[in-house]
């Protein structure tokens, strides 16, 4: 099978553990544009979080954004796709995790949100690594529950972070006990993300696909976490990095090297340009 376009995941696929994107990744993403094949991210991020990797990668058009509810055109800070939740499905949610010692993290529009001084406190929930990217592409919000209320109808992805150790099982319980209609995916760490009924990344290769008049057979999708599962499921062929989990690894065709020792370009040189 040829194929003619690659999505990857960011955080854990295209990033190493050091949140670089390797040089033979840059380059095999070079080969594959300059031999006429689609190159495309696939990412949880908001489109504000992605903006200050567009010098990064000259060769990527496209962005799945937001687990799957924005597709962005990267070059001209687009979006070409939009999904929100339904206004009714938030207070919802709040009330699920309601008691419980959690740090929110909220996209609306193409920007992400958190509550004032998540900044001081993200180890506590696990995402100290993180802690540069978002003081510089993020923003505080002194009454996040008030301010979630309010803008209920933009909101697109909805992430719960629970302190390191604790998980969010419970959280994840009540939704599905109380039949709140979202989608519930575990990313890194113990993050549980809520999408949009029906939205995912899989939905959204799918969306990228029919802008690009690329049969979504003809795609191949690489991740690591939960929230790549569908779209390695949509792809022509999915593709699971060393590093990802094992239920990632399950359902891909195929697994690489891991995200510190040249999986993309694997990917790319094996699969793609084959």
């Amino acid at each position: 099978m040829a194929y003619d376009l690659i999505a990857f995941d960011m955080d854990g696929t295209l990033l190493d553990t050091q949140k670089h994107i390797l040089p033979s990744t840059l380059e095999a993403i070079r080969e594959a544009t300059n031999a006429g094949k689609a190159v495309a991210i696939a990412t949880g991020r908001s489109p504000s979080l992605m903006l200050p990797y567009r010098e990064q990668l000259p060769d990527v058009s496209y962005v799945i954004c937001t687990s799957g509810a924005q597709v962005l055109d990267l070059r001209q800070d687009r979006l070409l796709v939009e999904h929100s939740f339904d206004p009714a499905v938030v207070p919802q949610l709040l009330e699920a995790h309601r008691g419980k010692d959690v740090m929110l993290e909220v996209f609306s529009g193409t920007e992400a949100y958190y509550p004032a001084g998540s900044f001081d406190r993200l180890e506590r929930y696990g995402l100290g690594e993180f802690h540069d990217t978002f003081v510089r592409a993020c923003h505080e919000v002194e009454d996040i529950e008030g301010w979630v209320l309010g803008h209920a109808a933009s909101i697109a992805k909805y992430i719960v972070h629970p302190v390191v150790g604790e998980g969010a099982q419970d959280v994840l319980k009540r939704v599905l006990d109380r039949g709140i209609p979202v989608e519930a995916v575990f990313s890194l760490a113990d993050s549980l993300e809520f999408s949009p009924k029906g939205v995912s990344k899989g939905s959204a290769l799918k969306d990228l696909c029919r802008i690009l008049g690329i049969p979504v057979d003809k795609c191949i999708a690489v991740g690591d976490s939960g929230n790549d599962l569908d779209m390695l499921r949509a792809a022509g062929l999915g593709v699971a990095m060393g590093n990802a989990q094992d239920e990632v690894k399950n359902v891909a065709n195929a697994v690489v090297a891991d995200n510190d020792h040249d999986g993309c370009a694997e990917v790319v040189y094996k699969y793609l340009l084959k």
